[in-house]
């Protein structure tokens, strides 16, 4: 670096950032008041090398969406499992010979599995590992919406401990007389569709563990009847937050009270979801003022999605396996909206997790 009198002079000082900027400046393209209309650029002079156009980088508006969750995973079957994707349950006449499920396929979302006597599917959820096996005659969908979730039109559903449960993981399974929540332990449940003549029926058996238990709208009484929530530490079966608590070994029946239409059922229990959702959505406004309770509001919120959740999953199963008709398109539409409701919105737990 020059110096003069022990002095930097002051054009050394500037020339390095003055070049800098000659040389960025000596690349960007002039500006011309006469430039094409129009927002095309003007043509390049004869005989001047074509320059490549540096493509600037994605914006977040351009960025591919994320993947699709992963799909459940048929583990283990035996004899033929044929997919539907109808409410009837059968493919539409032109569709062809119904596809078959095989071991370690994927199930795909929103398909119904059937399959006789002789048949037996075990699914894996692809992210909590956890196994659950479903034994025939039966009608399932495994992975309900990518969750811990299963539905049983009818069939045995059957859950051994160590099945690949998470700690706090729970498995709901959704049947037309409601529905039984579970972390682990052994526990069967057998369901019987409904006929001309009698309502649907759930019989579950607890063998070891704890599950939960939510009979819907049109439901019978439950056999045993369980016993108040303060005889719930001898165990057995007893009620709390609007569930029965099943701790093994312990056997119940859940039904559906009378033989009702199947569209009359359905509307039964979508009217139900509305009234559950709108009471998850209130609290869920109380919990989110300023002021708000949260010792005493916050508990009731998850009570309330719980059993919000319970009723619209009952209802969902119920119209959608109707054959369809206006009114189960407008069913469809107003559980829609019920979910909407319920999961408006969700408070975080002590430790960050929401409910």
């Amino acid at each position: 670096m020059s110096r003069a009198g022990g002095r930097v002079q002051p054009w050394r000082k500037l020339a390095g950032p003055a070049c800098a900027l000659a040389s960025v400046l000596a690349v960007l393209p002039a500006c011309h008041d006469d430039a094409p209309s129009g927002g095309e650029p003007a043509p390049a002079a004869s005989g001047a090398p074509d320059r490549a156009v540096a493509t600037p980088p994605p914006s977040a508006s351009t960025r591919h969406p994320p993947p699709p969750p992963p799909l459940c995973r048929a583990i283990s079957v035996a004899g033929a499992l044929k997919l539907s994707f109808l409410s009837s349950g059968t493919p539409a006449p032109d569709a062809g010979p119904s596809p078959t499920l095989i071991e370690s396929g994927e199930i795909p979302d929103e398909a119904w599995v059937t399959f006789d006597a002789s048949g037996k599917l075990t699914a894996k959820h692809p992210r909590s590992t956890r196994e659950v096996a479903f034994v025939g005659p039966a009608k399932v969908r495994p992975c309900v919406a990518h969750a811990e979730e299963a539905w049983v039109e009818h069939g045995k559903l059957v859950s051994e401990p160590g099945a690949g449960e998470r700690p706090g993981g729970e498995e709901w399974v959704i049947t037309p007389a409601g529905v039984i929540r579970y972390g682990g332990g052994r526990l069967e449940l057998t369901v019987t569709a409904a006929t001309a003549t009698a309502g649907a029926k759930v019989d579950v058996k607890v063998s070891s563990g704890t599950a939960f238990a939510w009979t819907g709208d049109e439901a019978g009484p439950v056999k045993p009847a369980p016993a108040p929530a303060a005889s719930s530490s001898s165990g057995g079966a007893s009620t709390n937050d609007g569930w029965i608590q099943l701790t093994g070994p312990r056997t119940v029946t859940l039904s559906v009270k009378k033989a009702a239409t199947a569209e009359a059922l359905a509307g039964a229990a979508v009217e139900r979801c509305k009234v559950e959702a709108k009471l998850a959505k209130d609290l869920a406004a109380a919990v989110g003022a300023p002021d708000a309770a949260l010792a005493q509001l916050a508990p009731r919120h998850v009570v309330a999605r719980h059993l919000a959740r319970a009723a619209c999953s009952v209802a969902s199963l119920r119209a959608g396996l109707l054959e369809p008709s206006a009114a189960r398109d407008g069913f469809l539409t107003a559980l829609r909206d019920a979910e909407a409701d319920w999961k408006s919105f969700r408070p975080r737990g002590l430790r960050g997790r929401p409910h």
